[in-house]
């Protein structure tokens, strides 16, 4: 690979398709700048004499013919952000296989197997609160028609979708055939902070943790500021006692260990200074290694939830909003990481995964493997960066093993 190539082309890509420059990056899925963003992964694609299509979801695909029809080896990451997010989240999985696929060509190295290369949609899950829905929906895990039940404050997913020139209807026929793939790869800049901590630049990741997000709505009564506290019927005041409850139980130690809990958006309805709230409404993520231990963990949360608006005679809401994770990742890619590590010289953290990305819906169906890059964390800001010779180890330990998979 190009070194200096990947990681100019990595910067232009991270910077340049941004609503939020200057603060984080900002990329949803299906808007104006993820088009701008979708136009330069075609016009280099289009270079190396590739075309690249989007299905109903808007997954981005291209194909690579191999000698062979043995099953393919599929390569990606995700192409949105969330709001104000890291530099290169997703960006450095896509643009170090673009990189990869370009050397191959630039080498006139005709894999044994097939590559699809996928830059995955709506990861994030910002539109609608559901991490990874592209990959979900082309894995089978959520169905097409889940889309028309799929809504934020102005539309639908299936709308949304069809009003970005897509497909939908057509999910059904583009879904993977798990027996035609050999391996899903992905690689991505860690977004926990366990390889800075350890010392380590690059993981293998052995499994991803289950999680399970809800929309909590506290329905309380709006009144004026000057109503008497005894008086009213605040939703706020619920969701304080609701996040301190769930607190204590969390330090009693009644839940698995490495058992997480994270508040991730709260508004007030309506939202005006000299207004009591009629409504709370809050995100509750859960996570947990062991996806078996989930329905127990989430079943605790809720009945917290719920007592604390009994307690205060106000009504409740729990709306879910997403599932994902809790998947072992394959032996056979994660020896593959390690063989190509090894082979270049550079030391490896086996580790798991806390964070939801397409790995885990792929891993459901498909043999997948995870590498994660380190981001260092600034001491006096806590912002996290990755160096650019760590970001060039983690793209040549992809290409390395990406090579090895195809050519088995």
């Amino acid at each position: 690979m190009n070194e200096q190539r990947f990681l100019s082309q990595l910067e232009e890509f991270s910077t340049a398709f941004n609503d939020t420059k200057g603060n984080g990056v900002t990329r949803f899925s299906w808007s104006h700048t993820a088009t701008l963003a979708q136009s330069w992964l075609e016009k280099e694609f289009s270079r190396m004499g590739i075309s690249l299509r989007a299905d109903g979801a808007g997954n981005l695909h291209a194909h690579i013919k191999g000698k062979t029809d043995l099953p393919r080896v599929i390569v990606g990451s995700h192409l949105d952000t969330v709001q104000n997010g890291a530099k290169y989240d997703g960006s450095f999985g896509l643009v170090a296989a673009l990189e990869t696929l370009r050397s191959f060509r630039e080498e006139g190295f005709i894999p044994n197997r097939s590559i699809e290369f996928i830059a995955f949609a709506e990861e994030e899950g910002a539109n609608f609160g559901t991490t990874c829905l592209g990959s979900k929906l082309i894995t089978g895990i959520i169905k097409p028609n889940d889309l028309k039940s799929l809504c934020n404050d102005e539309t639908n997913a299936w709308d949304m979708l069809e009003k970005f020139g897509l497909d939908p209807a057509n999910l059904e026929n583009e879904q993977i055939v798990p027996h035609t793939v050999y391996a899903y790869l992905e690689a991505h800049v860690e977004q926990e902070r366990r390889l800075f901590k350890n010392n380590y630049k690059l993981g293998i990741v052995k499994a991803i943790s289950a999680m399970r997000s809800y929309r909590i709505i506290y329905h309380g009564e709006s009144v004026f500021a000057a109503t008497p506290l005894k008086e009213r019927k605040d939703p706020v005041v619920s969701f304080i006692e609701c996040h301190t409850e769930i607190q204590k139980a969390v330090a009693s130690g009644i839940f698995p260990e490495n058992t997480r809990f994270t508040v991730g958006q709260i508004c007030c309805n309506p939202g005006t200074p000299i207004m009591v709230p009629g409504e709370c409404i809050f995100t509750i993520d859960i996570r947990n290694l062991e996806i078996s231990n989930l329905p127990a963990i989430s079943e605790k949360i809720k009945e917290i939830i719920v007592k604390v608006a009994e307690k205060n005679g106000i009504g409740v809401d729990i709306v879910p909003l997403s599932r994902s994770g809790g998947v072992k990742m394959s032996e056979l890619v994660q020896n593959a990481y390690k063989n190509a590590t090894n082979e270049l010289g550079f030391e490896y953290f086996e580790m798991n995964c806390g964070t939801a990305l397409d790995a885990a819906p792929m891993g459901m169906v498909v043999p997948a493997g995870l590498l994660l890059v380190a981001n260092q964390v600034n001491s006096e800001t806590g912002e996290k960066y990755a160096l650019p010779e760590d970001l060039c180890s983690g793209a040549l330990v992809y290409e390395k093993t990406i090579r090895q998979l195809v050519s088995e």
